[in-house]
C-alpha cells in the first residue's frame, strides 16, 4: 500500500514541462543572432500555474512558443533542453510535435478572433481538433464539445455550436477558445496573455473558469502576462523575465513578501495606487456641461423596405466637469464612454441634448467657430501608432496642432514644438525622428506633445495607457498630471483600468450600455460603492497593495453595497440585466456629498 502511495507521490513530483537553460535568438538584418532568451531554467508540476512576467521583449512569449515550437521564421533555439512528461522535445520530428500539439499540450492566444476560422463554425472547428487526436465518431465529437462549452459557461451549447466566431463578443471567443483546448485534456496548457483586450469583469471570468477547469483536470498551467495583480490572484509560483533573463523566481506570496531583485521591485512599485495621485487646487467653474446627451449610430439597411437598425450608444447623459478637475469615465467595452469623449470634441454628431463648453452649446457652431474650439479641446488616442502620420517627422507632427494658430510662422512653430517635445521628456535630435524610431511609450509622449502645444483648456485622454507595459504606463501618467499642474488644463480620463482611474482621477464616472449608473468623489467610489455593476467592476480587478513594512500583498476588493436610497427599486435587483421592463429610465439620485446613483423608481 505505502509503496502505490509512494508511486502515486513521484509521479505527481515529476514536472510535466522541465526548462533547462533555453537560448533563443533572433536574426537580425545583418544576419546576426540577437539573443532574446538567454539559459531559461525552470519546471512545472502537474495541476501548478506559474507565471511569466515581465514588459514587452523580455522574452516570455518566446518560451511559450518554444515549447509546441511555434516560433517565427527569424527565430530558433540555440541550445537547451525542453522535456515534456521527461520527454526531450527539442530535435522531434515534426509527426511527433503534431501528435503533442493541441492533444498534449494546447496553448490560448492573445487574440482568439485570429486563433478561430471565420469561416467555419465554432463546433466544427473544435470537433475538428478532437477527431484527429481521438477516434471518435461525430456523436460522441459533438457530445464532448457541447458539455466543454457548458462548461465554460456559455449559456446556450448547442447554438454557440452551430455559430461563426464573429457573432460573439472578445469575452464569449475567449471561452470558445478555451473550450476548444481543453476539450483535448491537455497536460499543460500555455495561456500567452489571454484575457489583455477585455474588460475587467470578463477577465475575472475567463480567468476564473479557466483555473476551475484546469484545477479540476490537474492540467499544468504557463500563465503569460504583465498583470501582476492577475498574476498574484491566480498564479502559485511566479518567473520574473527582463531583457530575456530570468531575474527572480519563486512562491508568488514570498516575492510579494520580500522581492529581491531591484527589477521586481520596480515592476511592483510601478503599480498605480491612490496615494501617489497628485493633490490639485480646488476645481474653478464649470468648463463642460452635457446635458441629456444622446448619441445613436445607424446600422445598413439589409432590405429595400427595412428600416435602418439604431444603435442607441449613448441615452441621455448628464455631466459636468469642472475647470482643473480630472473627470474618469469607466466601463467595459461598448458602454460609450469613448463616444461621449469623442461627442466633446465634435468627432460625432449627436442624436440630442447639449454641450456647452463655457457656457455655450458646441453642437450648434459652424465651421468657422469649430476651427477655433478645437484649439482649446483636444483627445488623445488609444493607439499612438495609428494616430501619428509615419511620413512626418516628430516636429512636424507636434506643429500640426499649431496650424490653425493664429498670427504664428513656421519658425515660432517650430521652436515651439521643439520646446514641447523636450517638456514631454523628448529632447535634442528627437525632433528629426520618425515614429517608427520610438517606443510605445516615446509615442505616446509626442501624442501628447501635439494635443498639449496649443495650449488647449480641456483634453479627453482615451485609453491613453492601456496598450503600455506597467513601467511606462506609470512614467506616462507621472507626465499627465505634471502637465496639469503646470499648464492647468481639465482632463477627461477614459479607461477601464480601474488601479489608474484610482491614480489619477479627482471624480469618477461609470457607464454601462450608454448610460451613467453612478458617479461621485474618487475615494467615495472606490471605498462605498453603491451601484451593484460599480461593486462588480471593483471586485474583478486584484490589485497589489504595499504594506507598512514595505512587503506586498494581495488585496481585494470586499466592500459590501449599501441600502437603496428609500423609494426605490433598483437596487433589489443583482444586475442591470435584472431591471424590469417596466420601471422605466433610470433617475440619479444623490447617497452622499456629490455621489449619485442611478435607480428605478418603484
Amino acid at each position: 500500500m505505502n509503496s502505490l502511495h509512494s508511486a502515486a507521490g513521484a509521479q505527481a513530483d515529476t514536472p510535466v514541462l522541465a526548462i533547462d537553460k533555453l537560448c533563443v535568438g533572433v536574426r537580425q538584418a545583418d544576419k546576426s543572432l540577437r539573443r532574446v532568451v538567454d539559459n531559461a531554467t525552470f519546471s512545472i508540476k502537474p495541476g501548478e500555474i506559474i507565471a511569466l512576467v515581465g514588459e514587452s521583449g523580455s522574452g516570455k512569449t518566446m518560451i511559450g512558443r518554444s515549447v509546441l515550437q511555434l516560433l517565427p521564421q527569424v527565430a530558433r533555439i540555440e541550445s537547451g533542453s525542453i522535456r515534456f512528461q521527461g520527454q526531450e522535445l527539442l530535435g522531434a520530428n515534426e509527426a511527433r510535435l503534431r501528435d503533442i500539439r493541441g492533444s498534449d499540450i494546447g496553448m490560448v492566444f492573445q487574440e482568439p478572433m485570429v486563433s478561430l476560422n471565420p469561416a467555419l463554425t465554432v463546433g466544427f472547428q473544435m470537433m475538428e481538433a478532437l477527431k484527429l487526436h481521438h477516434k471518435l465518431s461525430d456523436a460522441e465529437a459533438r457530445q464532448r464539445c457541447l458539455a466543454m462549452l457548458e462548461k465554460v459557461r456559455i449559456v446556450d451549447p448547442v447554438g454557440c455550436f452551430a455559430a461563426y466566431p464573429h457573432q460573439f463578443s472578445g469575452g464569449m471567443r475567449q471561452r470558445i477558445m478555451l473550450a476548444s483546448v481543453l476539450v483535448l485534456q491537455p497536460k499543460l496548457l500555455i495561456a500567452d496573455e489571454p484575457t489583455t483586450a477585455l474588460d475587467a469583469i470578463i477577465q475575472k471570468e475567463v480567468m476564473d473558469i479557466m483555473a476551475a477547469l484546469t484545477r479540476e483536470m490537474s492540467t499544468a498551467v504557463l500563465l503569460v502576462s504583465h498583470d501582476l495583480g492577475m498574476v498574484a490572484h491566480y498564479a502559485s509560483r511566479v518567473v520574473v523575465m527582463r531583457h530575456g533573463r530570468m531575474v527572480e523566481e519563486g512562491a508568488t506570496a514570498n516575492i510579494l513578501l520580500a522581492p529581491q531583485h531591484e527589477y521586481t521591485r520596480m515592476l511592483l512599485d510601478s503599480l498605480p495606487r491612490r496615494g501617489e495621485a497628485v493633490q490639485r487646487d480646488a476645481p474653478g467653474g464649470t468648463l463642460i456641461d452635457v446635458k441629456s446627451l444622446a448619441i445613436e449610430f445607424r446600422k445598413p439597411k439589409t432590405g429595400f423596405w427595412q428600416k435602418p437598425e439604431v444603435n442607441r450608444a449613448v441615452i441621455d447623459v448628464d455631466l459636468k466637469i469642472d475647470q482643473g478637475e480630472t473627470v474618469a469615465v469607466v466601463g467595459e467595452s461598448g458602454s460609450g464612454k469613448t463616444t461621449i469623449g469623442r461627442a466633446i470634441v465634435r468627432l460625432v454628431d449627436t442624436a440630442g441634448g447639449s454641450i456647452e463648453f463655457l457656457g455655450r452649446d458646441i453642437t450648434r457652431i459652424g465651421r468657422r467657430q469649430l476651427i477655433d474650439y478645437r484649439l482649446q479641446t483636444q483627445m488623445v488616442f488609444q493607439d499612438p501608432f495609428s494616430s501619428l502620420d509615419p511620413r512626418m517627422t516628430l516636429e512636424a507632427i507636434v506643429a500640426e496642432g499649431l496650424r490653425n494658430v493664429p498670427d504664428i510662422n513656421r519658425k515660432e512653430c517650430s521652436r515651439r514644438a521643439r520646446a514641447m517635445l523636450e517638456e514631454v521628456g523628448l529632447a535634442g535630435d528627437y525632433a528629426q525622428r520618425f515614429p517608427h524610431e520610438l517606443s510605445g511609450g516615446q509615442r505616446q509622449r509626442v501624442c501628447i506633445a501635439r494635443a498639449i502645444v496649443a495650449n488647449p483648456k480641456f483634453l479627453v485622454a482615451d485609453e491613453p495607457v492601456s496598450a503600455l507595459d506597467v513601467t511606462v504606463q506609470k512614467q506616462i501618467l507621472t507626465l499627465l498630471q505634471r502637465l496639469q499642474q503646470k499648464f492647468g488644463f481639465t482632463y477627461l480620463f477614459i479607461s477601464h483600468d480601474l488601479g489608474v482611474v484610482e491614480q489619477i482621477s479627482d471624480r469618477v464616472v461609470v457607464m454601462y450600455r450608454g448610460r451613467i449608473l453612478e458617479t461621485g468623489p474618487r475615494d467615495a467610489i472606490y471605498d462605498d460603492p453603491r451601484h451593484p455593476y460599480t461593486l462588480r467592476l471593483l471586485q474583478a480587478t486584484p490589485r497589489i497593495a504595499r504594506t507598512a513594512d514595505g512587503a506586498y500583498q494581495l488585496a481585494l476588493r470586499n466592500a459590501k453595497r449599501q441600502q437603496a436610497p428609500q423609494g426605490y427599486s433598483y437596487f433589489n435587483h443583482g444586475s442591470i440585466h435584472d431591471m424590469p421592463p417596466s420601471a422605466g429610465d433610470p433617475q440619479m439620485v444623490e447617497v452622499g456629498d456629490r455621489h449619485f446613483v442611478a435607480c428605478a423608481p418603484a
